[in-house]
């Protein structure tokens, strides 16, 4: 005799919040791993622009020259874009730091109560699915933000505001590095094989 799982409606309620939890991670990732893969590829092409005039006239034959020409460039290019991003992440984090000092406290207590006082606290409902606890509604709000005036929370807020924003920058940077750096590796692979039939295409193009 076939028993049959019977859920209850708080079960149900929480089946379908992890349905669709589930979905919208699925689509969010599907989403963001495209969005990556299109940066990445844009981003590489740069090595086109930077080596398209030393290739074309000749100057680099050989495949460990044109590699070791197109990672000089892609270091050069990044270190000239990434060089100020990474000087404001240097200085916030001593602000930080220097400021946790002046007040002569240790371990930087002041941080996390400033930015405790500036977040929201909330309570999410939990109930027990098949032996887990999970959540199973909206949480309610238990605590608002206080932004009433303290050189601490303002201080705290203002430079890591400012490093969080230089990190994504940084971030960006190595990503768009990296990506040169698989192109540079692709057509290291591509423009000096010995490929007969890439050979005759370039002699019909010329």
């Amino acid at each position: 005799m076939v028993t049959l799982i019977k859920f209850s409606e708080s079960d149900k309620k929480i089946l379908l919040i992890l349905l669709i939890i589930i979905l919208l991670f699925i689509i969010v990732f599907g989403y963001l791993q495209k969005l990556v893969a299109y940066i990445m590829r844009k981003q590489g092409l740069a090595v086109d622009t930077m080596m398209y005039d030393i290739l074309r006239t000749g100057v680099i034959k050989k495949k460990g020259e044109f590699k070791k020409e197109a990672y000089r460039k892609s270091m050069v290019l990044f270190t000239k874009k990434a060089w100020i991003p990474f000087l404001i992440i240097a200085v916030s984090v001593l602000a930080i730091l220097i400021f946790g000092w002046a007040k002569g406290e240790n371990g930087l207590s002041y941080y996390p109560e400033a930015w405790s006082s500036l977040t929201f606290d909330l309570d999410w409902p939990t109930n027990e699915f098949f032996g887990l606890t999970i959540v199973s509604d909206w949480p309610s709000i238990v605590k608002y933000p206080d932004f009433s005036w303290s050189i601490d929370k303002y201080y705290a807020l203002f430079f890591t505001l400012i490093g969080a924003i230089s990190a994504l920058f940084y971030l960006y940077q190595v990503q768009a590095y990296l990506a040169r750096a698989m192109r540079i590796r692709r057509l290291g692979r591509t423009y000096f094989s010995k490929d007969l039939e890439k050979q005759s295409n370039q002699q019909i193009a010329q």
